[in-house]
């Protein structure tokens, strides 16, 4: 008997939103809580949401942080991974804690800088997204105040790629990603269900593979 993993089955996260929360009060919850806390905090509007992850959230997300790394390995290029990096809009009151954020064709201006101001320097190249549950805060108006340029969602096993429009005043749905185009970015969710089956390590050779060979047939 074939048994078939049903993802949308499966709560990845505890989600709760708070409305008429203060900035004040989000930047001293920021503060108060510290980098180690499990949490992690979106405010947009007077609305503060607290997402608790799961094991079923951070499996996932940890692979995508592999799955990035095996991208720029196979091309040859530099990364900075800078997992839930607390990133902030405060003229708008926005901000955020992706999962995970990497700094890519921007690698080199960021190098070896401890702290981060997003009114200098620009924010991550591309963030990562893991969110299976309906009444999590809408975060792409967030993104934009940001000017991130790339996101990657994954929701119930498929694995969408926005960019921000020219005008960067919205996003859109696209087929290949910014920052790695002509790569399997989409058949990433089938390597995350090998690693169920098969073991994290084994999916992500097999990711490596594929990825060659995308490579190779571009060439």
């Amino acid at each position: 008997m074939t048994t078939t993993l049903d993802i949308s089955s499966i709560t990845t996260e505890t989600r709760t939103v708070l409305i008429g929360v203060s900035w004040d009060t989000y930047e001293r919850l920021l503060t108060e809580t510290g980098a180690a806390r499990h949490q992690r905090f979106a405010y947009n509007n007077e609305r503060l949401e607290i997402m608790v992850p799961l094991a079923s959230h951070e499996e996932p997300t940890r692979l995508l942080d592999d799955f990035v790394a095996v991208l720029v390995d196979t091309l040859g290029i530099e990364l900075r991974k800078l997992g839930s990096l607390t990133l902030k809009n405060t003229q708008q009151q926005k901000g955020l804690e992706p999962d995970c954020c990497f700094y890519i064709q921007n690698e080199a201006e960021v190098r070896g800088i401890d702290t981060l101001d997003f009114a200098v320097h620009p924010p991550p190249d591309l963030v990562v997204e893991v969110d299976n549950t309906s009444q999590s805060l809408d975060k792409f108006p967030i993104y934009v105040a940001l000017k991130v340029p790339e996101i990657w969602r994954l929701r119930h096993n498929t694995l969408m790629i926005y960019g921000l429009d020219p005008q960067e005043q919205a996003y859109k749905a696209q087929s290949e990603s910014i920052a790695f185009p002509g790569l399997p970015i989409t058949d990433i969710p089938q390597f995350i269900l090998m690693a169920k089956q098969d073991g994290q390590r084994s999916a992500i050779r097999a990711f490596r593979q594929a990825v060659q060979d995308a490579q190779k047939d571009g060439l």
